[in-house]
């Protein structure tokens, strides 16, 4: 047999069923294809569906869609989807969660490439793997789609030295001793072999010294207990992650069984990489001026691009990015506090959407909000919107622009409880297509800094009545199906523009958001009190209101979207031009571009099912 063109196993590489295959097994793949062209309207062919679930996909031959495109038909006619280059069919294939026989016709002037039966079986012998990929549906490729991952770093890696550790009736005498002798800074205190509080170096400063507790006192009486732990094969980020949300510095480490492995310190993770985010937070809380919290801040960027490089998870670097934005916030307040001297009443400064959300990326607008306790009077008013000048203009000089809609503390959402309360009323009671489109944004809310509990106790009250309002869910999630992914007719992507010159998919608005959309209905259906998606859409099949696959395809779909985005974001820093959310299909590889449509393929499939659920 001739040695095909290498472009053509080259190619395939790029086709689904067939990455991850060696050069050698691609190319004896090439060698049996066979060139086929079919004029618009060519039908191509009929393939049958046995009804079992089982069969092996190699009772037929596969197509392999080189240029074109080609319509998938039911028996009766009735268009089922398009596929496009790259794509596959002739095997068995599932519409809606079932399988159809289907047939096929050519939609343009098709270049397709055919694998025989004998040939497709073959491969299937020597690699198991292609019949998974041929069998799989969206979902399930995303979920599978270790070929695009990255070298994982787990808390395993760092070789942690067994832990040094006390018993609860132990006096706080032996156990600063015991810390002193091993010269750690924090002691783990466990009882029949589980961890149950936590001794540091700051416990034994305010709350032993400072309050003159007599050293024979038992440490669980000082120990901080239950203290928030990490699985020893959770990646560095997840540790990373609760040491800046809890602003602690360590962290125990359970094995497999719940046992303590050992304790992770910010020491341990800031010696993985530099610059790194722990060292930036702690810089920026230390920072004396606002221009010191801005120059700090511009940093963040190429923090977060770096740990992209270097394979960390998408999830993480959002939750980071938004702790480091709490951060700046936080300290930006601090500052303006000093300076305006001591807020005249209670209030809890508010952050929405990504932020709030901790599910920013690279660049990001603003959007907060002033929650008073009260309604202020005229010197209390002067001084909260001097305050809220302050850190807007402040977190506009950090790189978080003032937003578009002006959905800022600078603006008019400096309110009371009762104001806050009367707007989500007249939001919820009399719902408006245009009133929802500005309001949801405010459903994903969480209090940065200030009087957290009156903040809990705003946003308790006001998924209570999210829940009661089905009217206004309804507007929601028609709302929410407006924002549909960028495939067309032909699955081909569509491209828009931003107002400029630059051309692309916008991944934020046509793919992140429909999912962030999504989550957020459901979680007002149940008041459900997270804001983050992946727990929002966590909360919600664990509740029943979503089959556990499906919930877990949209995830996978979040995270495959935002992966491709920050590549995205961080190549253009690199280049040192200004990222954005517009992607250039031409960046994306074939295999990329199958999975992107997969992962668009999901959120529809999603949309579908809230517009049924709504009866929209």
């Amino acid at each position: 047999m001739s040695q095909p063109p290498a472009d053509i196993a080259e190619f395939l590489q790029t086709v689904r069923p067939f990455s991850g295959l060696t050069a050698e097994d691609l190319q004896r793949a090439a060698a049996e294809l066979e060139i086929l062209y079919f004029r618009q309207g060519d039908r191509i062919g009929e393939f049958p569906d046995s009804g079992d679930p089982n069969d092996t996909d190699e009772q037929n031959d596969l197509f392999i869609i080189r240029k074109g495109a080609v319509r998938l038909h039911g028996e009766d006619g009735r268009m089922l989807e398009s596929r496009g280059e790259a794509d596959v069919f002739g095997h068995r294939i599932q519409f809606n969660a079932e399988s159809h026989a289907y047939g096929a016709e050519a939609l343009e002037d098709s270049l397709v490439w055919r694998l025989p039966q004998a040939a497709l079986a073959s491969a299937m012998a020597l690699h198991p793997s292609i019949r998974a990929k041929l069998s799989a549906d969206h979902g399930q490729r995303l979920r599978a789609d270790s070929s695009l991952a990255v070298r994982v770093d787990t808390l395993a890696d760092l070789s942690l030295r067994p832990p040094c550790t006390a018993q609860p009736q132990d006096s706080v005498a032996d156990c600063a001793r015991r810390m002193s002798k091993h010269k750690v800074s924090s002691l783990p205190i466990v009882s029949n072999q589980g961890l149950i509080g936590m001794l540091t170096d700051r416990d034994l400063r305010s709350r032993v010294v400072a309050q003159s507790i007599d050293p024979s006192t038992p440490v669980e009486q000082v120990m901080t207990p239950n203290p928030v732990s990490v699985a020893i094969h959770a990646r560095h980020e997840a540790a990373l992650v609760e040491m800046l949300r809890l602003g602690i510095h360590h962290l125990p480490v359970l094995d497999q069984n719940g046992q303590l492995a050992g304790v992770v310190s910010a020491g341990d993770l800031l010696r993985l990489q530099s610059p790194h985010p722990l060292r930036l937070v702690r810089d920026i809380s230390r920072a004396d001026q606002p221009e010191s919290v801005a120059h700090l801040a511009r940093q963040g960027p190429q923090i977060l691009a770096g740990m992209a490089e270097s394979g960390a998870d998408v999830t993480q670097i959002g939750r980071i990015a938004g702790l480091i934005t709490d951060a700046c916030t936080r300290r930006l307040l601090q500052l303006a506090e000093d300076r305006l001297g001591p807020p005249p009443l209670a209030y809890a400064w508010l952050a929405f959407g990504s932020q709030a959300r901790l599910e920013q990326g690279l660049i990001s607008d603003q959007d907060n909000g002033l929650l008073l306790a009260e309604k202020p009077d005229t010197e209390a008013e002067r001084y909260f919107t001097r305050l809220a000048d302050a850190v807007c203009d402040g977190l506009n000089d950090c790189g978080y622009i003032y937003c578009p809609g002006g959905v800022m503390a600078k603006g008019e959402w400096r309110l009371s409880r009762e104001q806050w309360r009367a707007r989500f009323d007249q939001w919820m009671r009399e719902p408006t297509p245009k009133s929802v489109m500005q309001s949801s944004i405010f459903f994903d809310l969480r209090a940065v800094y200030g009087d957290l509990e009156l903040a809990e106790k705003l946003h308790k009250e006001v998924l209570e009545q999210a829940r009661d309002s089905q009217i206004f869910r309804r507007f929601l999630a028609a709302e929410s199906i407006t924002h549909r992914p960028p495939i067309g007719f032909f699955r081909q992507f569509v491209q828009e523009r931003d107002g400029q010159h630059s051309r692309g998919l916008n991944l934020k608005k046509r793919g992140v958001i429909p999912i962030v959309d999504l989550a957020r209905v459901h979680a007002l259906e149940g008041a459900y009190s997270v804001v983050h998606t992946e727990e929002r859409l966590t909360a919600t099949f664990e509740n029943g209101q979503m089959s556990e696959r499906d919930a877990h395809d949209l995830i996978h779909a979040l995270r495959f979207i935002s992966g491709i985005r920050l590549n995205h974001q961080t190549a253009k820093l690199r280049r040192g031009e200004k990222p954005d959310h517009l992607v250039d299909p031409a960046e994306l590889s074939g295999l990329h571009k199958g999975y992107l449509r997969s992962a668009f393929a999901v959120v529809q499939s999603a949309q579908q099912a809230l517009s049924q659920r709504y009866l929209l």
